[in-house]
């Protein structure tokens, strides 16, 4: 069975510093994420707009994969620097 391990300054102080770090880059994460997402269902939805407009029910295709990962190649840089990491380039 498990047991509580009592925590002392130090333990409480690095858990604070640990869960504010977290905080912070899952915010960053969320922020990036919605505009990844922003511009991949947009163009998801005109193209599903497109294929309605002709009559036809789009499926999820391997196309949108493709659509995925040139949206991410797009918005690497902006999450490069959003979170501070410089180029290597």
């Amino acid at each position: 069975m498990a047991r509580y391990r009592h925590k002392d300054e130090t333990d409480l102080a690095w858990n604070k510093v640990r869960r504010r770090i977290t905080a912070e880059i899952d915010l960053e994460v969320r922020n990036v994420r919605e505009e990844i997402l922003n511009v991949a269902l947009s163009k998801a939805w005109d193209d599903y707009a497109t294929a309605l407009g002709e009559g036809k029910i789009p499926e999820v295709e391997g196309r949108y994969t493709q659509l995925v990962k040139a949206v991410l190649t797009d918005a690497a840089p902006r999450i490069m620097e959003a979170s501070g990491v410089e180029s290597t380039d």
